[in-house]
């Protein structure tokens, strides 16, 4: 069983992104996003017109002042490879302390498996909150360029939960 990364947050942290679970690389790395084929650094710096820091920590100070925090769906898996059609055991996180520590406003979820499990948060006394699904980030997934930066630019910039 795999553990995934711990959850990036502060006490300011009103968008969420979700995806399923790190690769194989971002779990080698300790680095959410770690496999240099994903796309999401490359998007979300684009989206806020902000350099990218490349080094990961500056790019998570840098993501916590603009109010984004990081993490996953699922907190331990069984997966043959990085693809999410490859899970074959699953434990969702526990998501009550992130959402009772910090005032998030909406989840944005990267991928279709991290949005139909964040479905689940919303069952029952997180309702209030938007779950906006987005295309994944993950290279398998690269030949959706204008279509997916549109759809984060979107997630992201608009302000109505």
């Amino acid at each position: 069983m795999h553990e995934g990364l711990q959850p990036i947050y502060n006490q300011s942290t009103e968008i969420l992104i979700l995806g399923s679970a790190p690769s194989q690389k971002s779990i080698e790395f300790q680095q959410y996003y770690g496999n240099p084929s994903n796309q999401f650094w490359k998007i979300i710096f684009q989206i806020l017109a902000i350099d990218d820091p490349i080094t990961y920590q500056k790019r998570i100070d840098t993501l916590l002042k603009q109010h984004i925090g990081l993490w996953d769906v699922y907190q331990r898996f069984e997966r043959i490879g990085s693809l999410d059609v490859n899970f074959t055991s699953v434990e969702l996180n526990h998501f009550d302390e992130i959402l009772e520590k910090a005032p998030i406003k909406k989840i944005i979820t990267n991928g279709k498996r991290a949005y139909q499990e964040a479905q689940k948060i919303n069952e029952f006394k997180y309702s209030q909150l938007a779950i906006i699904p987005v295309p994944s980030t993950s290279g398998a997934n690269n030949g959706k360029g204008l279509a997916r930066m549109e759809a984060w630019r979107k997630a992201i910039k608009n302000n109505h939960y």
